[in-house]
């Protein structure tokens, strides 16, 4: 029961960062995209917005990955 647990467990942080850093790239690119439109700038904001929305996605599954539990105990064994 407790490996079933571990895998859901496990599954469910993948699909939580796979989609922080696609919302996060995807932001960024759209948010790229309207001030291009807006100034009249094609591709520069977007290209920008993509690079900012990566960089921000990265920090996203950085700081959820810090915050993971090792799966060791005290005594350092599994």
């Amino acid at each position: 029961m407790s490996e079933d647990n571990d895998f859901r467990r496990g599954m469910g942080f993948a699909f939580r960062v796979g989609t922080e850093l696609v919302v996060s790239v995807f932001v960024g690119t759209t948010m790229g995209y309207a001030l291009d439109w807006f100034f009249g700038t094609k591709p520069w904001f977007m290209v920008a917005g993509l690079i900012l929305g990566g960089a921000a996605g990265s920090l996203m599954v950085y700081k959820v990955a810090m915050h993971l539990p090792s799966g060791e105990d005290e005594d350092g064994e599994r």
